[in-house]
């Protein structure tokens, strides 16, 4: 520090200012803009996590009421294909409506429908495939009372396995 003492008023101003400046600018550099930088990516971070987690909180409730749909349109595999087509006849009171069920073996049934709404018909075809994959692969639909939209059908329900 003799130097120091050596030098002018105005010099050891100058250094003693210097030195000042150079500490901010050191501890800006080296502890300052990296800590904030490091806060500023942690904090980015957090809300992208943030947000994934709210996605998959939603998928996940998408998928337990996708389970408890599937649940709730699940064909009992105990029960032959015929019996539970005529159950499910039974519970949209289609049933008085068929004439004659046939079954051609395990998985296909023919279903023969006199006098019934066409948009009754429909729908229910339209829930069996929608909701328990059954395909319809043959309709002779004939329409026997315009007004009305009664119809004459005879439709071929196949499972899919």
């Amino acid at each position: 520090m003799k130097w120091m003492k050596q030098l002018s008023k105005s010099e050891q101003k100058l250094l003693m200012y210097g030195g000042i400046i150079l500490s901010i600018a050191l501890f800006w550099a080296l502890v300052y803009k990296p800590l904030t930088s490091s806060l500023e990516q942690k904090q980015r971070r957090f809300v992208t996590l943030t947000t994934q987690y709210e996605d998959m909180q939603n998928s996940k409730n998408s998928l337990v009421e996708q389970q408890k749909i599937e649940a709730k349109f699940h064909r009992d595999l105990n029960k032959p294909f015929i019996s539970w087509v005529d159950e499910q006849l039974e519970k949209q009171s289609l049933s008085g409506f068929v004439t004659r069920s046939e079954p051609k073996d395990n998985q296909i049934v023919i279903l023969t429908f006199e006098s019934i709404t066409f948009d009754t018909l429909a729908a229910w075809l339209q829930s069996l495939e929608k909701n328990y994959a059954i395909n319809i692969s043959e309709a002779d639909i004939n329409l026997t009372d315009r007004s009305n939209g009664l119809c004459n059908a005879r439709i071929t329900l196949e499972e899919n396995k």
